[in-house]
């Protein structure tokens, strides 16, 4: 073994027993922090993603149930026709309006 490379091996046992320098910690300090900082802002664009994704669906649910409950007023009204002509009571003149709202 060349006589550099032998010397430069002992430095670095010599330092690893000597434990780490201030500077290699300071190094070490800074990648951990840039590390947290990094997964911080994954989390944080994860989270939006995951808020978005919940919206999204909770619009689309939202739009579901107002499109059955426009079906289920619409089956009533007609049921409510249909039990009117069967009994034969003269058909109510439609005004625009809801009977099952006051007022």
């Amino acid at each position: 073994m060349p006589k550099k490379r032998r010397t430069a091996m002992a430095k670095a046992s010599r330092d690893a027993a000597a434990g780490p320098t201030v500077e290699t910690l300071l190094r070490r300090v800074r990648r951990l922090e840039a590390a947290l900082q990094a997964e911080g802002e994954r989390h944080a664009r994860q989270l939006k993603s995951v808020r978005s994704a919940a919206n999204r669906k909770l619009a689309c649910m939202m739009q579901e149930i107002a499109t059955l409950r426009h079906h289920e007023a619409r089956a009533e009204a007609l049921a409510r026709l249909l039990a009117d002509q069967h009994t034969g009571t003269p058909k109510r003149q439609h005004d625009g309006e809801d009977s099952r709202l006051p007022g």
